[in-house]
């Protein structure tokens, strides 16, 4: 890629407005900050069974990104997490499209943006993994170029870019206006056209212009539909069958997004807002980079969301430090997790090497080593100690002024 390239590449990043509910893909691996994580009202009232300390937390990582923390809690680890590199499993399954009836009438007024939850535990139990975890990489990139997928990550799948945007069900890859978007996998056009007088998102008008195929393979018994928002120069109609990697349309600008890039979904079960998954389970790493699915839960397998969850290089620097969210409580439940893999974190586009996976909740660090393997998922689960009522800080006594004679003031 010549430099004037990258240099367009990166600047259209930094330019993403920020009322657009879509980010602009940045290489760089940010630096982040967590709140304390606290927990439901009720729960804070259960019964919970206590644990023994079994573990020593190590020093603290750098101020610069290492979560803020009030309560405290012996650290353990129960039970031990457990990790798997997994090689790509091969689609066997067909499908022939299908018209699934939904209602696409435009919401008059558009919704609200919900209340998420971050630095919490969830009331309920999340799912739990099906068998052996196994990838599942059966797509090709959306956009040409390298076996590299560049994703926004600040703004991953499952986070709503602490506080400012809609919670995010898909991910924002960064590409020049006219770039061709290409078919992920091969299958049929059901969608090819404005949204602005039918519902396919949050609100009409989400993605300006979108194209949606129906997969020819399927997913545990379900459809599979790959959605690409903000396109333009639509090069398919309905009813149109693609190969994979066949050119469907541009790289544009519309809906929610101001600036150029492409939003990408993978829906499973029927074509609607709340039927995401996580697109980076899907689209094949390439040989440089592996992927992570991993589980934070609590031993009653209630998911933390919204916390920050960070893989530590082996040398300890800045450059090998990469961070992202488990995914966020959401009211309307557009976020879910792989059928297989139950994650509420991923890791994506990650070097091969050997990582250590650290979190901090309530106050307790927690340490992991994880390997990542090229072109291959690996598969992590942290189960921290049970949700502890942290104790309230009493009010300081007031404190009373000393008021000098009047004749000793000057």
């Amino acid at each position: 890629m010549k430099h004037s390239t990258l240099f367009g590449f990166f600047i259209s990043v930094l330019l993403i407005v920020l009322g657009s509910g879509c980010q602009q893909t940045a290489d760089a691996e940010s630096v982040v900050n967590a709140a304390q994580p606290v927990a439901l009202a009720a729960i804070a009232t259960e019964p919970l069974p206590t644990l023994a300390a079994s573990a020593t937390p190590l020093p603290s990582p750098s101020a610069t990104w290492t979560p803020s923390a009030t309560a405290t809690m012996p650290p353990t680890l129960t039970p031990q997490p457990t990790q798997t590199a997994t090689p790509t499993a091969t689609p066997t399954a067909t499908l022939t499209p299908t018209a699934v009836p939904i209602n696409r009438q435009c919401p008059d007024p558009a919704p609200l943006r919900p209340a998420y939850t971050r630095n919490f535990l969830a009331a309920d139990p999340w799912p739990q993994p099906v068998g052996d975890p196994f990838a599942h990489f059966d797509f090709v990139k959306p956009v040409p170029g390298g076996g590299r997928t560049i994703i926004n990550k600040t703004f991953p799948y499952g986070s709503d870019g602490d506080g400012r945007y809609l919670i995010h069900n898909g991910i924002d890859i960064a590409g020049e206006l006219g770039l061709p978007v290409l078919a992920v996998a091969d299958g049929t056009v059901v969608v090819a056209q404005a949204d602005e007088a039918a519902l396919y998102g949050w609100r009409c008008d989400w993605y300006g212009h979108l194209v949606v195929l129906e997969l020819d393979q399927t997913w545990q018994g379900q459809p599979i539909y790959a959605l690409y928002g903000h396109v333009l120069g639509l090069s398919v109609e309905v009813g149109q069958h693609v190969s994979q990697g066949d050119p469907v349309a541009e790289v544009g600008v519309g809906g929610a997004a101001t600036v150029p890039h492409l939003h990408f979904e993978v829906r499973v079960g029927s074509n609607e807002f709340g039927s995401t998954r996580n697109p980076m389970l899907w689209i094949d790493p390439g040989p440089t980079r592996g992927v992570v699915a991993g589980r934070l839960v609590d031993p009653q397998g209630r998911p933390w969301q919204g916390v920050v969850v960070t893989l530590i290089g082996p040398d300890g620097s800045d450059s090998e430090f990469v961070n992202t969210f488990s995914y966020q409580g959401d009211p309307q439940n557009l976020i879910n997790p792989d059928e297989l893999l139950a994650e509420n974190f991923v890791f994506a586009d990650v070097r091969p090497g050997a990582y250590t996976l650290y979190v901090k909740v309530q106050g307790v660090e927690y340490r992991q080593p994880v390997q990542v393997v090229e072109g291959q998922l690996t598969t992590v689960e942290l189960v921290t100690e049970p949700y502890k009522t942290p104790t309230p800080t009493p009010e300081p006594s007031p404190t009373r002024q000393r008021l000098w004679p009047l004749q000793n003031r000057k």
